[in-house]
């Protein structure tokens, strides 16, 4: 399918904002902001399951471990039956896979979908390694036309993208590794227990800003900030801004 260059260009501007996110995390929550400007729907989650222990392996931060269990009661998804059944990882809506009438008739939609207002799903399958799928989902509600084949053709195009993402994503969590086997004490053992986006906030953070100016700065949401912080306290043991500066090595200039 030829999409139009304003598709084109919304793919790129995509790309640059995925540019400045936290490449130790291949899919933060920032990034499924933008995907949803990018595909309009009602929800975009990454989800990791494993069909042979009937279980996800990585849970959407949204989700439940009642959700998890609801959905393997009256699951999987047909499209992960699909996947399974055919190895095809491309784009697909729910419609492709299933008729809407027997898809409306099964015990996934009534009991999992339907009281949540949702309906149309496209799915964008990332790997499968034996009996374990890993995707991009997207989800509308009944009220709403199904995904297009622009939205198809949008994802396919991001493919190659967010599999370089993964990658980059691993070596630093390889990187983090080796640094914190060579060095247990210190500040550079504190700044190797940090992923970059944290350091990032930190470093912010002893230059004098606020969190309301760290999340102009980065493209993201006070409460990112916020969470970031916490995460930042937790890995280091302290309890304040101040203190967090510190154990990094910076020379902090704090706001309060």
């Amino acid at each position: 399918m030829w999409l139009r260059s304003s598709d084109l260009e919304a793919v790129l501007s995509f790309l640059a904002d995925l540019n400045v996110l936290e490449p130790a995390e291949p899919y933060p929550n920032e990034m499924f902001d933008r995907l949803q400007a990018l595909i309009p729907c009602d929800g975009a989650a990454y989800q990791d399951a494993d069909l042979e222990t009937r279980a996800f392996v990585t849970l959407n931060p949204a989700d439940s471990p009642e959700d998890d269990a609801l959905y393997w009661a009256v699951g999987p998804c047909p499209i992960m039956e699909y996947r399974s059944r055919t190895g095809d990882l491309t784009a697909v809506r729910m419609s492709d896979v299933i008729s809407r009438n027997r898809y409306h008739d099964l015990p996934f939609y009534r009991e999992y979908f339907q009281p949540v207002s949702l309906d149309h799903v496209l799915d964008l399958g990332l790997a499968a390694v034996n009996s374990r799928f890993r995707s991009l989902l997207f989800l509308r509600g009944h009220d709403v036309p199904d995904f297009s084949e622009r939205d198809r053709a949008v994802l396919e195009i991001l493919r190659p993208h967010l599999w370089a993402r993964e990658a980059i994503a691993d070596l630093h969590r390889r990187a983090a590794e080796v640094a914190s086997s060579e060095d247990t004490s210190g500040p550079t053992a504190a700044r190797s227990s940090l992923t970059p986006r944290e350091r990032e906030i930190v470093h912010l953070v002893a230059a004098g800003k606020t969190n309301a100016e760290i999340a102009a700065e980065l493209w993201v949401t006070p409460g990112t900030v916020k969470k970031h912080l916490e995460n930042v306290y937790a890995k280091l043991g302290v309890g304040s801004r101040a203190a967090a500066a510190s154990r990094v090595g910076s020379t902090p200039g704090i706001a309060v």
